[in-house]
């Protein structure tokens, strides 16, 4: 079972304990069933026994004091498996290139981190109790043998039956749960859908009325293999329970018929049975929840297989350093091809041949879908090129450079994403924040404290201004800006271009800015223009 060996793969510390202590508990509970038909059958003659009461609170002690730790510790056990696989998860994302997570989604990989991990989570705890009561279920069986064998016999051979029939449906139960599993991500999709384009959304009634029915329609199939789902669930609890309740009939009517002397004990066998019963419940109902642990774990694993491939190739590029701030960057002979699933070429930018040198102002321009924004992503490292190559100061950047190559740039790509918190800034000159809020008229509305802005919740010119702010804190010697300016007021316009730009410059950065503000072109050293993926230098 792939769930019991990502267990003892994972976290092996605590099993040999929570063996011992199930073993414990289900000698707790046999013995206490014993002592409840004892004292059954004393009472029935007028006498009550001190001796078996204390028997019975020790007992009982002794069950709970078993019960409690084999469920706080698997609890916790599960946390930190859940710790590991997201943890794993995490880093494996934090490696792989930006083609491959992509490829996958946000959707897929949100639901791996979040929706697997939970359901790992409330699940395991149960899958412990479970096997709790499987090895209760051996000494209960053990204790009923003892007392008749027959009886042992057919109870247990119904009780297994009931289990084989839960197990078999379970098959069944499979199929609906990857159904209403599939259902449930065409909603999370589109849900991410309306709020990510909710302004486009609101401003066209047809597509408005697309997306949303889109989205009904994905919940309707969810809703029908949900209710699938649980109406074949309702079924299988039914049959159990009617079975189950078939055991203490069977003890009652029809073994008395065929075992000689069982009346003897027939109250004990029948508590026992009786006993036996919740056992034989809680791992029959526990037994759909197996299958959904694998299926969660499936999708875990398969998460971890395709990004590993990724991360591992990313593995070498921290291996060496470029030993010094570049003085030029290049793109030499550069050229990717989008292709779709089948391997088709989409659409192909390249070759590309441009550079760029510190102390000078380079801009890139060109129309929509020009092929500007996968110039950046093969300029900055983020995407491995098809074909060419990328230099720094006319080397050829290895592999095992690409991570320090990419800890020397600072980039705000157009769909860029503000933190509030500044990582890997350790503590910032207050006085250095305070004269960068105000330069960029800031001061009033953010604040730092404990390396948190107070918020972020701006505008989208004053949000990128933001961010230029984190840019000039971890004052890189290569900086991206990518149309930056497209979102400010005519007032900060004119900032970034005759005041921003030129300071960067004086400083000896590589500054390369995306932009189609014609009227700043003079302020550029060197200016390329993108046409269908194919690059030109306008000025070099």
């Amino acid at each position: 079972m792939k769930l019991f060996r990502a267990v003892v793969r994972e976290i092996p510390e605590n099993l040999n304990s929570l063996l011992w202590m199930n073993l414990l508990s289900a000698v707790a509970m046999t013995a206490f069933v014993g002592l409840v038909s004892t004292a059954v059958q004393e009472a029935a003659t007028g006498r009550i026994s001190a001796r078996l009461l204390l028997m019975f609170a020790i007992t009982v002690m002794l069950f709970h004091i078993t019960h409690v730790y084999t469920l706080v510790t698997a609890s916790q056990d599960t946390e930190r498996l859940i710790h590991k696989l997201r943890v794993r998860l995490f880093d494996l994302v934090r490696r792989a290139d930006l083609v491959t997570v992509e490829r996958i989604g946000h959707a897929s990989l949100q639901g791996a981190l979040t929706q697997d991990t939970q359901i790992l989570s409330q699940v395991l705890p149960i899958l412990v109790l479970g096997f709790q009561q499987a090895v209760m279920l051996l000494f209960l069986a053990a204790y009923l043998a003892w007392l008749s064998p027959l009886a042992c016999l057919l109870a247990f051979g119904l009780a297994g039956l009931a289990v084989v029939v839960r197990f078999r449906r379970v098959k069944q139960l499979r199929k609906f749960m990857q159904s209403a599993a599939s259902a449930e991500e065409r909603v999370f999709n589109g849900l991410t859908e309306l709020l990510q384009g909710f302004k486009e959304i609101r401003m066209s009634g047809p597509r408005a009325a697309g997306v949303t029915g889109v989205l009904a329609e994905a919940s309707r199939e969810s809703r029908t293999a949900n209710a699938l789902l649980k109406a074949q669930w309702g079924r299988n609890f039914a049959v159990i329970e009617s079975m189950l309740y078939s055991l203490v009939g069977l003890m009652v009517f029809v073994v008395p018929l065929l075992a000689a002397g069982y009346h003897e004990v027939i109250l004990p066998a029948t508590l026992a049975v009786m006993f036996i019963s919740g056992p034989v419940y809680t791992v029959s109902v526990v037994t759909p929840f197996v299958t959904q642990a694998e299926l969660a774990l499936e999708n875990i694993e398969k998460m971890q297989e395709t990004l590993g491939p990724a991360a591992e190739a990313a593995a070498s590029e921290t291996a060496c350093t470029l030993g010094k701030d570049p003085a030029s960057i290049a793109l030499a002979g550069a050229a990717l091809t989008y292709r779709d699933t089948g391997g088709s070429a989409l659409f192909t930018v390249g070759p590309i041949a441009a550079e760029f040198h510190a102390g000078q102002i380079t801009f890139i321009t060109g129309g929509n879908g020009s092929g500007k924004s996968t110039l950046l992503r093969l300029l900055t490292g983020l995407i491995p090129l098809d074909a060419g190559r990328l230099l720094a100061d006319d080397a050829p950047l290895a592999t095992d450079q690409m991570q320090d190559y990419r800890d020397r740039i600072s980039a705000i790509f157009s769909d860029y994403h503000l933190s509030r918190r500044l990582y890997c800034i350790d503590n910032p000159d207050p006085a250095r924040i305070r004269g960068l809020l105000e330069r960029l008229d800031l001061q009033s509305k953010v604040t730092v404290r404990d390396n948190t802005f107070s918020t972020i919740d701006l505008s989208s010119g004053q949000r990128k201004r933001l961010a230029f702010v984190v840019a000039e804190l971890e004052d890189k010697p290569i900086i991206v800006l990518d149309e930056w300016a497209a979102d400010q007021d005519p007032h900060f316009r004119r900032i970034f271009y005759e005041e921003l730009l030129p300071d960067l410059k004086a400083r000896g950065k590589i500054v390369i800015c995306v932009t189609h503000d014609e009227r700043w072109f003079p302020m550029a050293d060197r200016i390329y223009r993108m046409e269908e993926g194919r690059i030109e230098a306008v000025r070099a």
